[in-house]
């Protein structure tokens, strides 16, 4: 075994207790394999990177090593090291909450380990399967799952894949109200005593069935236990619940300030790295203590960071509901599919293909319906749980005039918000199902510039952006559809204050030329990059730039420019030698441009 070899495996034997160092091992490893292109030592030196990265809650870095592996693998034919990296890659999603690309990665990880042979990994991927549908409560497929992990651990005749094992099987009827069964499994998961994490899993649920049971002395007994394992190998989540449990005990004693100090332990631990959701729920205990003892300033302290983490709580549940309506459909089709690969002995690549192939349009509707949901969960989420707050904060502080009018202002505000948001995604389905109508009428450019600066220059005075208009040449009259033209015009005209910093200039001008009448808006934003102008009008399309005062951008508001445009037979351009800013200019055709008198 070479020294780089050994320092690899030192590395891995420490990512668990000691990650940072076994960070630093592993990234000078990497770079002495790179430089002496060793690719067997460069691939498993990314590969034990990948997974400290995963440990350490560095979801992005972990997947990008993960992938570098995989295509690293072409130089390596490593099948059963493949098998797991994508195991890994499936693993960051589910952490991610990407349940779709895990069971995708999961199904190729497990497809790898059958032809490799690499049962253990195959083992852990069913477990990961029962981990990822007992997330998503849906707990009698997770129980199928871990069956089958069971049935390959019992083949293998090893001890540790039989407790995980074990340890997954009574969770799952620990979730689906079988006690008996929970405890049964869950014991004969502890009697094997070799892997920590399978150990620290079932005592906490063990520990959750005695608390359930009122039996808190042997409760806090086995939390107490689960907590030290935990802390000891950065077992972050369980160790959360450890503690979370502690403090269900101690508030069910009457020891309320003990309880606090659990609770505050744990959401110190979750600050560094685990599972938000756990977070969440933390933060709601310790504010039930706080307004058990009538702290106001720290209720409402407390208040404003579960609205921090209630945002990502409450995207997730909405995201949850989504995913378990479609990943069930979608799970038993891939299933069938790669079931069907199997028994004639295909390349999966192929099988892959053919399900992508017979799925296009049911993806393509998927991912419109989810981009709508993630619009409506991340855009809606912020105003709904401001008014939330706002109400519970006056309703604690009802004598105090100045503060609840801040409050109710707060409100109003939060409330425009949602109405222009809905607004937006009305207009969006409307048009996306041709329900708009042209309503042709004569009105001059001044009446519709005159609107628009009179209607949006509020948004810019709160900037200190001033807005020119520019007189090129007379007034004309125009002949279009007023109301759709002014959306149009709308739009651009918002787009370049919410995206321009505070103090800049924009400018609004008309002019005629050739039977048409062209108008120009200007900013002296960020502008948009070369990326940014291949998807500039597209559906959601999220680009470079961000909002410069916290406004809310749904990604649709070009696209509705554009599809309007059409609908008017008027076209739009992005002045591509325009290099202080942004410059849209609107060309409406057919125009007589007859001067006002």
């Amino acid at each position: 075994m070479n020294t780089l070899t050994t320092r690899i495996t030192d590395a891995a034997e420490i990512r668990q207790t000691n990650p940072s160092d076994a960070l630093q091992i592993l990234k000078e490893v990497l770079t002495d394999s790179l430089t002496n292109n060793d690719h067997e030592n460069s691939v498993m030196a990314r590969f034990n990177l990948a997974i400290t990265y995963l440990i350490l809650g560095n979801y992005f870095d972990s997947l990008n090593n993960f992938f570098t592996c995989l295509k690293e693998l072409e130089h390596v034919n490593d099948k059963k090291l493949k098998a797991e990296v994508l195991r890994g890659i499936g693993t960051n999603y589910f952490r991610l909450y990407d349940y779709k690309e895990a069971i995708k990665y999961y199904y190729l990880s497990e497809q790898a380990s059958i032809e490799s042979s690499n049962y253990a990994n195959l083992h852990r991927i069913y477990q990961d399967f029962g981990s990822l549908y007992n997330r998503l409560r849906l707990y009698k497929k997770a129980l199928e799952y871990c069956m089958l992990s069971l049935d390959i651990a019992e083949q293998s005749g090893l001890k540790d894949p039989l407790q995980t094992s074990l340890m997954s099987i009574g969770a799952c009827y620990y979730q689906l109200g079988d006690k008996e069964k929970a405890i049964k499994y869950l014991n004969d998961s502890l009697k094997i005593n070799l892997d920590l994490f399978a150990e620290a899993n079932a005592m906490h649920f063990i520990s959750l069935a005695e608390f359930d049971s009122g039996n808190f002395e042997k409760a806090e007994e086995i939390a107490l236990r689960q907590a030290a394992i935990c802390r000891k190998h950065n077992f972050y989540d369980f160790e959360a619940l450890g503690l979370r449990l502690l403090g269900d005990i101690l508030v069910k004693q009457g020891k309320i300030d003990e309880a606090r100090i659990n609770f505050e332990k744990a959401i110190d631990i979750l600050n560094k790295a685990g599972e938000k959701q756990i977070k969440f729920t933390l933060l709601k205990r310790v504010i039930d203590i706080h307004e058990k003892t009538g702290n106001a300033d720290e209720i409402a302290r407390l208040y404003r960071k579960l609205y921090e983490e209630h945002t990502d709580h409450l995207e997730k549940n909405i995201q949850l509901k989504i995913e378990q309506l479609d990943i069930e459909y979608e799970t038993q089709k891939i299933k069938k599919d790669f079931e069907k690969e199997r028994e004639s002995n295909l390349l999966l690549s192929k099988a892959l293909q053919d399900v992508s192939k017979l799925n296009s349009e049911l993806h393509i509707l998927h991912d419109e319906k989810n981009s709508l949901m993630g619009i409506v969960a991340h855009d809606l989420k912020n105003p709904i749980q401001s008014i939330l707050s706002s109400a519970k904060l006056i309703n604690s502080n009802k004598n105090e005039s100045l503060f609840v009018d801040e409050m109710l202002d707060n409100i109003k505000e939060q409330s425009k918000r949602m109405v222009n948001l809905v607004n937006m995604l009305l207009d969006y389905r409307a048009i996306e199902e041709g329900k708009i109508k042209l309503n042709i009428s004569e009105f001059t450019t001044g009446k519709i510039i005159s609107k628009l600066l009179n209607n949006v220059g509020v948004l810019a005075i709160n900037k200190g952006i001033e807005i020119t208009s520019e007189d090129v040449q007379e007034e004309c009259f125009l002949k279009t559809d007023f109301t759709l033209f002014y959306q149009v015009l709308e739009n651009l005209l918002t787009n370049a204050i919410k995206f321009s910093p505070n103090g800049k200039n924009i400018s609004i001008k008309f002019y005629s030329a050739d039977s048409t009448i062209k108008f120009e808006i200007a900013d002296e934003g960020p502008g948009f990059t070369e990326k940014d102008k291949e998807r500039l009008y597209l559906n959601f399309a999220k680009l470079s730039a961000r909002p410069t005062g916290n406004e809310n951008s749904t990604g649709l508001g070009l696209s509705i420019v554009k599809k309007l445009c059409d609908i008017l037979g008027a076209d739009i351009q992005l002045d591509p030698k325009y290099i202080n800013g942004a410059k849209f200019t609107i060309t409406l055709k057919e125009q007589d441009c007859r001067k006002v008198m």
